[in-house]
């Protein structure tokens, strides 16, 4: 009998889904029966809007013991800039959490940065800055973490005719540091 309303839940919740999607514009949504764990059915669905300069996805499964997880990614966009949220939720409330934006800035170089928080709560975060010099590129970045640890690291090609040199230096938050030079003969 529970082999039997399993099955017919999952339909219904299938259909529910559906209509809902339906009576929603610029809304997608595509519920399905898939396998899960072990071959066992599972409720698998998803759901996509899609609005000028801005995209919200979200798909999820709910397998026959309940477990499962929910994952969404929130984009916006415009003006020279780019901002992502992406997060995973599972059934036993266990999150983990991904943002990151990118920005074009007036000078022309090019910001990023990024933050990441695990399960337990532990967090990352970077930071880089892309832009032109006098004769090459350049860019710095920066890494912490929530416990305690950082480095910040500076790289810059320098091209001229007959030579392409690459500079690389780092410092850590401890106060340790390295750089390291290399200078590369252009063929014709």
């Amino acid at each position: 009998m529970n082999a039997l309303r399993f099955p017919l839940a999952l339909a219904a919740v299938a259909a529910g889904l559906t209509l809902a999607g339906e009576a929603s514009a610029g809304h997608r949504s595509g519920p399905r029966i898939a396998d899960g764990p072990l071959g066992r059915p599972a409720l698998a669905g998803r759901r996509i809007d899609r609005d000028p300069g801005h995209t919200y996805a979200e798909r999820g499964v709910i397998g026959r013991g309940g477990h499962g997880y929910r994952a969404s990614r929130d984009t916006t966009w415009g003006d020279g800039r780019v901002d992502k949220t992406t997060q995973r939720t599972w059934r036993n409330g266990a999150q983990a959490t991904r943002t990151g934006s990118a920005v074009r800035n007036e000078d022309g170089s090019v910001s990023i940065n990024r933050s990441r928080t695990g399960t337990q709560g532990a967090t990352q975060t970077g930071w880089s800055t892309i832009y032109k010099t006098e004769d090459g590129y350049a860019r710095d970045r920066g890494v912490s973490t929530s416990n305690g640890r950082s480095a910040t690291t500076h790289g810059d090609i320098q091209v001229t005719d007959d030579t392409i040199t690459v500079n690389r230096s780092a410092t850590t938050g401890s106060g340790q540091t390295y750089s390291r030079t290399n200078t590369y003969t252009r063929r014709d």
